[in-house]
């Protein structure tokens, strides 16, 4: 059986690989973050399809929306339609799992004045100044006050020989968030 996808994308395949935009992205941390919970996918799906439906917005999870309004009705009308034993918790009027997401998916995401996700912190914790932005660096992680990609910073220092001070001096930035880039990207490629 034929399912559409959870997340529709306005972006053609590229080279027959999936293509997704800033919204998309936003988008799919929500649906993993559920995953991660052990929501199942048939419950994200129908969760999704209600949520367009209840908020008429093609793209819930990429809003503010659901933290503003009873996003509690969504969950529960998720849990009785697929029988997930994840979301019967909610249907009991145990929000913490509510909480907990809406804490672990906002915390980290710039809304706009329409609602609508434009940036995002990947790493808040451990690099507050990185923020993926589809208007700074070409949507690449960058340093957010200066716009510089976390990459290029990373690249000019394996070039230098790990020298910190020089790629500061050179791309006039802080020391410190220097290093804060050379670590996001040691970790991302940790992660591939």
């Amino acid at each position: 059986m034929h399912s559409d996808p959870i997340v529709k994308s306005e972006l053609e395949p590229i080279e027959h690989l999936i293509a997704l935009t800033f919204v998309n992205l936003i988008e799919a941390r929500f649906i993993i973050k559920f995953a991660k919970y052990g929501v199942s996918v048939r419950s994200i799906r129908y969760m999704a399809e209600e949520a367009r439906r209840v908020l008429n917005q093609p793209h819930p999870f990429a809003t503010d929306i659901m933290f503003r309004t009873d996003g509690q009705k969504i969950f529960i009308e998720t849990a009785e339609q697929t029988g997930d034993k994840k979301l019967y918790d909610l249907k009991g009027r145990n929000w913490g799992i509510y909480n907990i997401l809406a804490d672990a998916l906002k915390k980290d995401v710039i809304y706009g004045q329409s609602g609508i996700a434009e940036g995002w912190y990947p790493r808040k914790d451990t690099a507050p100044n990185i923020l993926v932005h589809p208007k700074v660096a070409f949507g690449q992680p960058a340093l957010e006050e200066h716009g510089v990609p976390a990459e290029a910073l990373y690249e000019a220092y394996r070039a230098e020989g790990e020298d910190f001070d020089s790629v500061a001096r050179w791309f006039a930035v802080p020391l410190e968030q220097v290093k804060e880039a050379v670590s996001f990207c040691v970790e991302l490629q940790a992660i591939h």
